[in-house]
């Protein structure tokens, strides 16, 4: 494990310490967590903001090689060893909310997913704590069942991701959230995680939000590290272009092989380019500026069902439609410069399979 995700190994100096003592220093300043303090404790663990958990010794220990290194280091069982209500005091860089979450997991038996048999929404914040906390202490069930939760929110199946109220069944989270997604995919190496996250950022690029304590907007990308922001720029450009291909594929789709009424659905055909040479306004399909990966044919064709289309080209348009988003779907790790290894990533239909542009090569 590498340097970043370990505890500190330094104790923090207690004030007025000379060295060693034979008494025990207790601890001042600090208050105790109102949901995790175990009466028969045997270890208080504090957060970087003074706030106390106490916990069993043992079950950590039992739990995380980090938590049992971290108990055995020099003084932090010993006389001269900071205390609270008789116990050793071991101190963590570590937010409260973040080792509260994960010590609610180890210590209290807290069952985030579901109630019973029914399946709970975990809200994201939740999820994020559990994985850096999981990862950090190097808790492997913890963080495989985190990931796996935030899995179904960031799918690798365009059929999931086109189900976004199937997807808030588990997880509570927004738009807003994609860039920490991004971070701890990268924290944790879990890649399939990047291409669905990283396209929820492209749509980012221009919002802006006032922090809670307020002061001036901040850009909602800030936290990504500037090159991500740069694919980010490449790559909401290189879709846009996809979503005005994927319309001229379709109106080259019509009059399909088994027409059965040529002149009405080349009439039909038509209708979208003679509005955009009209202009009305409120007429004009909009080629360009479209979800890539959601259904285009009735949008351009303002209500496919409902066109004069024969059966044939209907079908024909919506099987090329699908073909069409299901390669832009298979070429997404690419577009955003990810690697998934083995098949841990759907390939695109054979008919409508082509080269893409790598976006790393136009950020240069």
């Amino acid at each position: 494990m590498s340097s970043e995700s370990e505890p500190s190994r330094k104790r923090a100096r207690i004030e007025g310490e000379e060295g060693g003592s034979d008494a025990n220093l207790p601890a001042s300043g600090l208050e105790k967590d109102d949901e995790v303090w175990l009466s028969d404790g045997s270890i208080v663990v504090v957060a970087a903001d003074n706030i106390a958990f106490r916990v069993h010794k043992s079950t950590l220990s039992l739990r995380s090689e980090i938590f049992r290194a971290l108990f055995s280091l020099p003084n932090a069982d010993e006389a001269s060893a900071e205390t609270m209500d008789g116990c050793p005091v071991v101190r963590v860089s570590d937010t409260s909310s973040d080792i509260r979450h994960l010590f609610l997991v180890l210590c209290c038996g807290k069952n985030y997913y579901y109630d019973g048999d029914v399946l709970l929404a975990v809200p994201f914040e939740v999820l994020a704590s559990l994985i850096r906390m999981a990862h950090k202490y190097a808790i492997q069930d913890i963080l495989d069942h985190a990931l796996s939760r935030l899995k179904r929110y960031y799918p690798s199946n365009l059929a999931a991701l086109q189900d976004p109220a199937s997807r808030a069944r588990y997880v509570t989270t927004k738009p807003e959230h994609a860039p920490e997604v991004v971070a701890l995919a990268r924290l944790t190496n879990t890649p399939s995680l990047l291409p669905s996250a990283l396209l929820l950022c492209t749509g980012l690029l221009t919002t802006y939000r006032r922090p809670s304590g307020g002061g001036p907007f901040e850009f909602q990308l800030a936290a990504l590290p500037v090159p991500d922001q740069a694919l980010l720029i490449a790559a909401r450009g290189y879709l846009i272009d996809i979503c005005a291909q994927r319309a001229l594929r379709l109106l080259a789709v019509v009059p399909c092989a088994g027409c059965t009424h040529p002149e009405m659905c080349r009439a039909m055909q038509d209708a979208p380019l003679v509005a955009l040479q009209s202009g009305v306004e409120g007429k004009v399909p909009l080629f360009y500026g479209q979800d890539p990966l959601q259904p285009m044919a009735a949008t351009v064709w303002d209500g496919l069902e409902r066109s004069l289309f024969c059966a044939g080209c209907r079908k024909a348009l919506v099987d090329v439609d699908e073909a069409e988003m299901k390669w832009v779907w298979s070429e997404l790790p690419g577009i955003f410069g990810v690697k998934i290894e083995g098949d841990g990533w759907p390939r695109g239909p054979a008919e409508v399979r082509r080269e893409i542009v790598p976006i790393e090569a136009c950020c240069r």
